[in-house]
């Protein structure tokens, strides 16, 4: 395929707003792609098809982007022929990156690469590099994105030391003033933030807390901030970390905390959290929910974040295990406990987390015989599939063959006719001859031109539903690897399962990393008793 790559790193207010699909920049790309793909196919008449992949929000000065892992998986995969941008920088501002793949990548799996306002087209360059130019050009692009990056963060250092809030959406108790990048009480969670502090200055633990504002039918704040947040992932109910965020967060006294934790460089993902005692306090930048007397005692019942040192190493089945009632992550404690248990069970009484119980033999037996049983199924498949390829060949060969003969069919039509028309030019044949017989050398033509023409159709659709042996060798490795399967590790669970769903009556639906072989459409098998 053609793939014209569009990038922006923040989305415009009209997508923000949620008033457009996508924002202005990328439809600007897209108008500049098209109209130098019009321009390039009346000259050369090549690159008819375009596939797009947008990356809409997210920054250049890495790949961690969901359109280019896309696109460069199908790279991989030896499906792109040639990639269009606008310009280098839509691709990447990494200039190390960037030049890697331009100059050993894309090369090696024969992609052409073209950027329009750099005039750069790598088929002009053959087995040429970029040149000179290109890296410079990669190297600005880097710089300029570290230097605004600089000058953003200066800026906003600024404003947040004198008071303002840009810091995003308010917090739970307060709203966006009329004022720009100011914060007033919204009186309806605010009763909420009050009562949550009041609770635990009378000496409620915050799991106490957390079931008494469940009990009551409280709104959480996930669930009451999606309003203002649009597409945010949110709990129905209230757990302990709901709770212990508000008693533990400094901005309901009024006093905002403006650096919290860090960047460790420009352009880096790590984030460094600094000690309390380290970070910097802005007194009275906005109107307080409670006092500061009232926050510090409150801090009482919260529990010390530091753990114990661990007591041996966790169950291979920890970050899988969900629960299939309120979608939270399993936990058995300890190391030496034996069963998974839901942690909102202590939260929420009526939503059936209680009743979910996994005993991790048991999920490991299930698991291990589920895996060996998709390796059962992958080798029939392998066996039918292989099958299917021998078939296909064969019926391509016989088109092949018929297509051959229609040809041959056609043009000896078509030379039959410049006989005919010679010999009708020279006198040797009455004119009426001559339209009888070149009457019947079309109804020739025309027939074997039909007969073409469904073969072509033929052959397109056996090379559309054609399976391709190169897709069986990852089941095939499966297969071998697993069939006699009899421990899990960690390696296996990252490459097979997904998750793994229990439900209070003991059924198990897992979610694999691959196509379940047992169903048609779904990646899921569901299987009992895990209890």
């Amino acid at each position: 395929m053609i793939v014209a790559y569009m990038r922006l790193s923040l989305e415009d207010g009209d997508v923000a707003a949620g008033s457009a699909e996508e924002s202005q920049s990328i439809q600007s790309q897209r108008a500049c792609i098209r109209q130098f793909c019009r321009q390039y196919c009346r000259e050369h008449h090549e690159l008819t098809d375009i596939e797009e992949i947008i990356d809409d929000g997210y920054s250049g000065t890495h790949f961690e982007r969901p359109g280019i892992r896309k696109l460069l998986r199908l790279v991989e995969e030896r499906q792109v022929d040639t990639i269009i941008v606008r310009d280098l920088s839509r691709f990447a501002r990494n200039y190390l990156e960037a030049g890697h793949y331009l100059e050993y990548v894309f090369p090696a799996y024969g992609v052409r690469f073209i950027s329009i306002n750099d005039g750069y087209d790598s088929a002009v360059h053959n087995e040429e590099t970029a040149g000179l130019h290109i890296a410079v050009k990669n190297l600005i692009n880097a710089m300029y994105s570290k230097d605004i990056s600089r000058k953003v963060k200066s800026a906003l250092d600024l404003k947040k030391m004198i008071g303002e809030y840009v810091y995003g959406t308010a917090p739970y108790g307060y709203k966006k003033g009329m004022v720009k990048n100011t914060i007033v009480i919204d009186e309806p969670a605010a009763q909420i933030v009050g009562r949550i502090f009041s609770m635990a200055c009378e000496g409620h633990t915050v799991t106490q807390i957390a079931r008494a504002l469940n009990d009551d039918g409280v709104t959480t704040p996930s669930v009451y901030l999606s309003k203002v947040r649009g597409k945010y992932k949110t709990r129905s109910f209230w757990t302990y970390e709901s709770v212990r965020n508000i008693l533990a967060n400094r901005i309901y006294t009024g006093d905002t905390v403006p650096f919290k934790s860090h960047v460790v460089k420009i352009g880096s993902d790590r984030v460094k959290h600094l000690p309390e005692a380290e970070q910097i306090v802005i007194p009275q930048t906005h109107e307080a929910i409670i006092s500061r007397e009232m926050f510090y005692q409150a801090r009482t019942v919260i529990k010390s974040n530091v753990k114990s040192p661990s007591q041996g190493k966790s169950s291979v089945l920890s970050s899988y295990l969900v629960c299939g009632c309120c979608n939270n992550k399993l936990t058995k404690g300890k190391p030496q406990n034996k069963t998974f248990l839901c942690a909102s069970a202590r939260y929420n009484t009526d939503s059936g987390c209680a009743d979910i119980r996994c005993s991790e033999a048991k999920m490991t037996d299930i698991l291990i015989r589920a895996i060996r049983q998709q390796c059962m199924m992958m080798e029939l498949h392998i066996k039918v599939t292989k099958s299917a390829i021998k078939a296909q060949k064969s019926e391509a060969d016989a088109i092949r063959t018929q297509m051959h003969q229609q040809k041959r069919l056609m043009e000896a039509a078509q030379a039959a006719k410049m006989e005919l028309y010679e010999s009708y030019v020279a006198g040797d044949c009455s004119k009426e001859d001559y339209l009888k017989k070149k009457s019947e050398l079309n109804t020739q033509e025309e027939s074997a031109k039909m007969q073409l023409t469904l073969l072509e159709e033929r052959q397109e659709r056996l090379t559309a539903s054609h399976a391709s042996e190169s897709s069986l060798s990852h089941e095939e490795n499966m297969v071998s690897r697993y069939m006699n399967l009899t421990e899990l590790d960690d390696n296996l669970m990252r490459e097979l399962v997904k998750k793994i769903v229990v439900f209070p009556d003991g059924s198990v639906n897992i979610v694999w990393n691959f196509k379940d072989m047992t169903k048609e459409t779904p990646q899921t098998s569901t299987l009992c008793d895990c209890k």
